[in-house]
């Protein structure tokens, strides 16, 4: 059969965008929706603000006949094809280029027939376009593609987009989902990150770095973003901005130092302190024996350091801290080997003996401190130990706490590592203790900067997490989260303790008034909001400002607490049983009550429109596309699954949770938390709860609901698909966001009315 090979390369006119979507293929028969995608892995090289990516997408056909079909791949404005290659049986065809200016009509007509608003994403951008035939039977098809584009470049900060998401209808793939990028620098690079996928970050010097991103059957639902920063100064600053005209707006701060040279790296204090007491018996002193071995080999010439053991007594391997040196380093390794499990917990005589080693104020101080246990022995009253703690820290020393196993006071242990500058982590019976410890050693081998500091001038600034900055060490960055008032220029200043001397570094940033990018910004803070006071309230004890602003932030951003959960149930009877006032279909108009809330028992009803549920029966519910609850993946249960609480006994199940002190649920409470404070990605879209820029959006029935919507607002409705819709994306480019959410769409709109989309 004659192979059809067409390229066009059609520039899409009107509005701009922002993001792209990953390569489609779609059959000519309408009855067969686009193939799947069976691998696509993407390699892309940064040189100096030039990005070139090279994609390797495989589709599979699984109908029993050829196809004739369509690839489809939006690209950045400023992007240029350098290659394209199709594969038959094997053999790669080479295609060509040919301008076309139909590209909007061409997007339009493909959102129509799939009836998939998430595509209007992309209309702005360039489509690249190709026929392809045949599209062998139960086969497969590889595409490659390479382009190449110059990157956004503002403050020191570069950032980077790989188009991802398809549609409303994100895609998976069937096999792996893999990104490469190896980025050079001719400046020193600083901070990378990146807001939507958890990559890998390997520093190869002070200009060079690879991040990687592997994940099997991977969700494509939003696009591949990447920051990297470059800077001449030891310590790279960067702020990122997101504001909504008329409130206060939010920030971001990335800092991270230059790779340090030796001579570069402060000389630390460091004791390790291990639990050997009878319940650590077997695989987990084992573990705990590799991993304490493994952090006293990561000691570096100058650091001193020594291992304290404790069961009923206290054995420490040396009467003071030791100079890292050969003999030292083989007779400490010598003395941990050694130990057996025997006795009780004595973890007050263990934190004092820890806190009383001979530290040098003008270097960091650490102390290590792996438990598996409740303290059985002496002084065992948390707060006294607590208390005493306080009392003899005159250094400062920071305290990082293993708790390994459930059989451990959560609450003793978190505040413990809270109130002295540390983290607390816990090992649960089925996770590595040797791995977990030797992260830990290896963040924390090489510290370049203590005591941090962050400070903004001339600008109101609040609410900042973390609230006491860590030490900053060599390889790692640090990420903060606030809000700020005001707008304008500003000097920011970065203060801390190099080798016992402060030290200040000097920056500029701008705090606009209004700034519509970086939305994932104002996600993450309340996010990190949220596990500060969610912190605040488990170990201090709830009162109503604090649960009230967990409502808030949960109620804005669609963050489930143990005080709120988001539910979308099956039908009015549901809602009718359950008690909860919902906004029905046709155009969007509430059914009863003008609020959507069902509410804790003691929280007064809100105004805004969220579906929460507090603790009833979820038997009849069903989650988004009428999959029942019990069955849900974890894309479907969305926000559910967004917050990490657990959906199964609603709020009063995780609120009790909180005031468990040990076992498995007070540990895992523990870790949401933590995970909370610590939030670095932005969540996946596939949620009943989104944010289009400032707006909330909640998921009833199909329906994307703006939360502003009410039953006396005066409505005009519009038909999906029709030329009165892409009319109005035309004259109203701003609803291209809001519009892409679904088919079925109420949003208000800033004249005060309400536009229903059907």
């Amino acid at each position: 059969m004659k192979r059809l090979l067409h390229v066009a390369m059609v520039v899409l006119f009107g509005i701009q965008a922002e993001s792209f979507g990953a390569g489609m293929l779609i059959p000519k028969d309408e009855s067969i929706p686009p193939l799947a995608i069976e691998s696509q892995r993407v390699d892309i090289q940064i040189k100096d603000g030039t990005a070139t990516a090279r994609i390797e997408q495989v589709f599979r056909n699984s109908v029993d006949r050829n196809l004739e079909a369509v690839y489809v791949f939006p690209l950045p404005e400023n992007a240029s094809i350098s290659d394209f290659a199709l594969y038959i049986n094997g053999k790669r065809t080479s295609g060509e280029l040919v301008e076309k200016d139909k590209a909007r009509r061409t997007y339009e007509d493909i959102v129509r027939r799939m009836k998939d608003p998430g595509l209007l994403e992309h209309i702005g951008g360039n489509l690249f376009r190709v026929s392809v035939f045949p599209v062998p039977a139960n086969g497969l098809q590889k595409i490659e593609l390479e382009y190449s584009q110059t990157l956004d470049f503002e403050s020191g900060l570069y950032k980077y987009v790989y188009p991802l998401k398809t549609g409303e209808r994100a895609s998976r793939t069937l096999a792996d989902f893999t990104v490469s990028v190896r980025l050079k620098s001719g400046l020193p690079l600083k901070s990378v990150y990146s807001p939507s996928h958890k990559v890998g970050v390997s520093r190869k010097g002070d200009h060079e770095a690879v991040i990687g991103f592997e994940e099997d059957k991977s969700l494509l639902d939003r696009d591949f973003v990447l920051y990297y920063a470059v800077s001449k100064k030891e310590f790279g600053l960067n702020l990122l901005t997101h504001a909504v005209k008329g409130e206060p707006g939010f920030f971001m701060m990335m800092l991270a130092p230059s790779l340090a040279s030796p001579d570069a790296v402060m000389a630390k204090d460091m004791t390790f302190v291990l639990d050997t007491s009878g319940s650590m018996a077997g695989g987990k002193l084992e573990q705990t024996r590799k991993a304490l071995e493994y952090a006293v080999k990561t000691l570096h010439a100058g650091d001193r350091f020594n291992v304290i053991r404790f069961s009923t007594d206290i054995e420490p391997f040396s009467p003071k801290l030791v100079e890292v040196n050969a003999a030292n380093r083989e007779a400490a390794l010598a003395f941990i080997r050694s130990t057996e499990a025997r006795g009780g917990t004595a973890i007050n005589d263990a934190l004092a003996a820890a806190l009383a080693q001979n530290y040098d104020s003008k270097r960091p101080a650490i102390i290590l401190f792996l438990t598996d246990g409740r303290p059985t022995i002496g002084e065992t009253t948390p707060e006294t130990i607590l208390d005493n703690v306080r009392k003899n820290n005159p250094t400062h020393a920071r305290l990082f706490v293993f708790g390994v196993g459930e059989d451990v006071n959560t609450h003793l242990l978190d505040k413990a590592a809270g109130q002295n500058g540390g983290l607390p982590q816990y090992v649960t019976p089925n996770e590595d203790i040797e791995i977990k410890v030797s992260s830990l050693a290896d963040k924390m081998s090489s510290p370049v900067l203590s005591n941090v500091r962050v400070e903004v001038d001339k600008m109101k600034t609040s609410k900042i997490h973390p609230a006491a900055l860590p030490d900053l060490f060599s390889g790692e960055q640090i990420t903060i989260f606030g809000r700020y008032d005001g707008n304008g220029d500003s000097v920011i200043r970065l203060t801390g303790d190099v080798n016992g001397k402060r030290q200040e570094f000097v920056y500029e940033g701008t705090f606009p008034a209004v700034q519509s990018d970086n939305t994932f910004i104002s996600s993450l803070w309340a996010t990190r909001r949220v596990g500060f006071l969610l912190d605040e309230i488990r170990l201090r004890g709830e009162n109503a400002e604090l649960k009230d602003e967990v409502i808030h932030l949960s109620r804005d951003f669609g963050i489930m607490t143990p005080y709120t959960s988001f539910l979308v149930l099956e039908d009015d009877k549901a809602y009718t049983q359950h008690g909860i006032g919902r906004m029905g279909s046709g155009g969007g108009k509430p059914a009863t009550k003008s609020d959507g809330f069902l509410d804790s028992p003691t929280r007064e009803s809100s105004s805004r429109m969220v579906p929460v549920f507090s603790a009833d029966s979820l038997s009849a519910a069903k989650m988004p596309g009428n999959v029942p609850a019990d069955r849900a993946t974890r894309s479907e249960r969305g926000a559910a699954y967004h917050s990490g609480f657990s959906i199964g006994g609603g709020a009063d199940s995780d609120t009790s949770e909180m005031k468990e002190e040990s076992g498995s649920r007070a540990v895992k409470m523990s870790k949401r938390i933590q995970a909370y404070k610590g939030l670095e990605t932005a969540a996946s879209e596939m949620a009943a709860v989104k944010h289009v820029g400032r707006k909330v959006f909640t998921l009833v029935e199909g329906r994307w609901i703006d939360t502003a919507f009410k039953s006396t607002l005066k409505i005009t409705t519009v038909t999906f698909g029709s030329e009165e819709y892409f009319k109005l994306l035309k004259d109203k480019p701003d609803l291209k966001d809001i519009l892409a959410l679904g088919t079925k769409v109420t949003v208000v709109l800033e004249d005060g009315t309400a536009l229903v989309v059907e």
